[in-house]
């Protein structure tokens, strides 16, 4: 064993000198070769030139706004024509969503419950003024209708007052002729708007339009508001403004201050606005009208 180890190492000098020599050029060897690598896909990250938003609402908005129209509108022009909004538009509540004020007939609609195990032979409606005459009746025979509608037109044709409470019952007979009497609710109303045939005419309670007489209280402004888009509607290019009450030197003065806001508002020429302040009749209704002409 130990033989075999002896000549292991001496063989190990000879075979070194083997490759050396096989090395050498000439000797039909390749010489010492580098191969470098390359790899085969490249990827650069390259930074955008923007940097993308992806909120929509400013593009969105910078839309609207190209379609917005806005007329120029000079004084020469709004001296031949009353307004410059159209006269109808295809939806009203789009245009004045506030129109919650102004009340037009009917002043009442309500739905009736026919009475359970009650014949009616007839019946009727009565509505009383705050003096506790009767007002307006309407009456029938036989079951009570399903719905009943009331315009606000007494019996004499006189149109209720503003700001004076109205209360109405109903009157019932059963076929063995026993009445029966059934209480309804108040009616007190602020404001009431005639409109036909493309005249208008608007009822308001005094008090609530003005506030320390000669100013318009917060409420009579989204009155007034809301008249004014009836008053467009009916687009006659003039009006008239009356105000009863027991100072007519203080209507006259409160009538004054309508027209100038109604001028302003509607851009009507204040020639074309007629203001009055009148006194009380005899049945002493303090009221503010408003009539187109």
């Amino acid at each position: 064993m130990i033989q075999t180890l002896m000549v292991l190492w001496l063989g190990l000098p000879t075979a070194a000198v083997w490759a050396a020599d096989n090395s050498k050029p000439g000797n039909g060897q390749l010489e010492e070769i580098v191969i470098e690598g390359v790899p085969r896909i490249e990827v650069q990250a390259d930074k955008p030139d923007y940097e993308p938003n992806p909120d929509p609402a400013p593009s969105i908005l910078a839309f609207l706004a190209k379609q917005l129209h806005v007329p120029d509108l000079s004084s020469k022009v709004m001296l031949m024509v009353p307004n410059y909004l159209p006269s109808a538009m295809s939806s009203s509540l789009a245009r004045t969503p506030w129109r919650v004020n102004l009340v037009q007939p009917p002043v009442l609609d309500v739905q009736l419950k026919q009475p359970a195990g009650l014949e009616v032979l007839r019946w009727r409606l009565v509505v009383t003024d705050d003096r506790g005459k009767i007002f307006h009746t309407i009456k029938g025979k036989g079951k009570l209708p399903n719905r009943i509608s009331w315009d606000g037109r007494g019996d004499s044709g006189d149109m209720l007052r503003v700001g004076h409470p109205y209360a109405y019952s109903y009157h019932i007979l059963d076929m063995a002729e026993v009445p029966s009497y059934i209480p309804g609710k108040n009616i007190l109303l602020r404001s009431l708007v005639l409109a036909n045939g493309g005249q208008c005419l608007i009822h308001l309670d005094t008090p609530v339009i003005f506030e320390r007489a000669n100013r318009l209280s917060p409420e009579g402004v989204d009155y007034i508001r809301e008249a004014q888009d009836f008053l467009r509607e009916a687009a006659t290019g003039s009006l008239r403004i009356t105000i009863y009450g027991d100072d007519q030197e203080l209507a006259k003065r409160q009538a004054e201050l309508l027209r100038r806001h109604f001028a302003a508002a509607l851009n009507m020429p204040v020639k074309r606005i007629q203001a009055t302040g009148a006194p009380l009749g005899r049945d002493g209704y303090a009221r503010t009208e408003i009539e187109t002409k």
